[in-house]
């Protein structure tokens, strides 16, 4: 193009020592040189807008194929968006998880027990790492790091695909019960912590292994599963009357710990109405070999009902559960027996009356009431708690969270039921998904 500008120079130059006829004959190659010129030009800007549009089109690849990002809408049934992530990936390879951090402030009334004045947790950090092997066989993996130094696997299984309607999941994997099991990434639920009674009566995080087929129809979902049972001898419970003893019962990974029994639960659930999902899970297993001479094993049995309804920004949850062991005499004359307890949660987002931004604030208010033994094998309870916590959530991004958040808690959890220990905690957390 450089030779092309200049002969055309020099040809102007020139023009001045020419006659007419060479005169003619030199603007026609003008003429020509011009027309080359601007289709060169022409040519040049097309080939860099080319250049460009592969550029992006290489980024945009990349970005779908290795550096996969999470879809907050989408999540396949039974877990959250971003321990989804595999199932979606067009790389076979996927990366994903979540993080949890908090503060708390506790102001303490009644009975004195000891517990701290303030903490702070680097609570939770967890990757998933998935891999397809092909469209119908998924591997996908929990892996969590707690406060800083706890490493465990909480997720570890091959999922075979056979149709919408039944999919085998064999490996270790979540326990189908309850809500916050399930959905237990940070910006699904709005309190710092999960609730008491998705703590203890359902031990959020519930884990097994195990064996499970899972599928949906238009309306219904529905899982059933042979897991790893609750194990009333399990050497973490230390104390007959431990409020703890469904939550310590877990078997989890610890294989060392024993396996003596399978447990076998089934959910449905039903989403045949627009934003409205309900839903039921039941559990029954052996509760481990009696302690006490002459006396027969246990069976435990777990039910719970839960509801979730979202319209625009308004949602509301709701859960019920109760426990049974049956034979508890034959663990320890004082063991629990029976437990049950729910929990309301109400939240909605205010942040369109503050501006036009799309960023979400929900305000929230959650009550709680619970007995985590509403009989003992010697006919006493540990009486009834209720809590009520207040907060809010902003999300300046949908996969960010920065939660605050009032709790008061009247805990009666003692033989004793003179004795209240009531509680007030402020808290700050932060959570986010990838």
């Amino acid at each position: 193009m450089k030779s092309l500008l200049l002969s055309a120079a020099t040809a102007m130059a020139i023009t001045t020592t020419l006659g007419a006829d060479e005169l003619s004959d030199l603007k026609t190659q003008l003429k020509i040189l011009s027309e080359r010129l601007s289709t060169l030009e022409a040519n040049d800007k097309k080939q860099v807008e080319q250049t460009d549009a592969l550029a992006s089109e290489l980024i945009n690849v990349q970005n779908q194929t290795s550096f996969a990002v999470v879809d907050t809408n989408k999540a396949i049934q039974g877990m959250s968006p971003a321990a989804s992530k595999v199932y979606y990936s067009k790389n076979p390879l996927s990366i994903g998880g979540y993080g949890e951090l908090y503060y708390s402030k506790y102001n303490h009334d009644g009975v004195n027990t000891g517990s701290k004045d303030a903490f702070g947790d680097t609570y939770r950090f967890i990757p998933y790492i998935g891999y397809k092997f092909s469209d119908n066989i998924i591997l996908n993996s929990e892996l969590e790091f707690e406060h800083g130094n706890e490493i465990a696997v909480e997720q570890l299984y091959v999922d075979f695909i056979l149709d919408p309607l039944a999919t085998i999941r064999l490996g270790h994997q979540l326990v189908p019960m309850g809500y916050v099991n399930l959905y237990h990434e940070p910006t699904l639920f709005n309190t710092v912590q999960r609730p008491d009674v998705e703590k203890q009566l359902i031990p959020s995080t519930w884990h097994e292994l195990g064996l499970s087929v899972y599928g949906k129809t238009d309306n219904f979902e529905y899982t059933v599963g042979a897991y790893t049972a609750l194990d009333m001898n399990h050497p973490t419970l230390t104390s007959a009357t431990d409020k703890d003893w469904i939550r310590k019962a877990r078997v989890g990974n610890e294989s060392d710990k024993g396996m003596d029994n399978m447990a076998i639960v089934a959910r449905l659930d039903y989403n045949g109405i627009n934003g409205l999902q309900v839903g039921a899970s039941a559990y029954t297993g052996k509760a481990g070999n009696a302690i006490i001479a002459n006396k027969k094993e246990g069976q435990m049995t777990m039910v719970d009902i839960h509801a979730v309804y979202q319209n625009e920004g308004f949602k509301a949850r709701a859960l019920y559960t109760q426990s049974h062991l049956s034979n508890a005499d034959a663990y320890n004359a004082a063991k629990p027996e029976s437990a049950r307890g729910g929990y309301v949660n109400l939240e909605y987002n205010i942040m369109p009356f503050l501006t036009s931004s799309t960023d979400r604030m929900p305000i929230f208010f959650q009550y709680e009431n619970y007995n985590m033994g509403t009989s003992l094998a010697n006919g006493n309870s540990f009486g009834t708690s209720e809590s009520f916590t207040y907060g809010l959530n902003y999300f300046p991004h949908d996969q960010v969270v920065i939660k605050a958040e009032y709790l008061d808690r009247k805990n009666k959890n003692t033989t004793d039921t003179t004795k209240y220990i009531d509680e007030g905690i402020f808290s700050l957390g932060l959570g986010f998904i990838f």
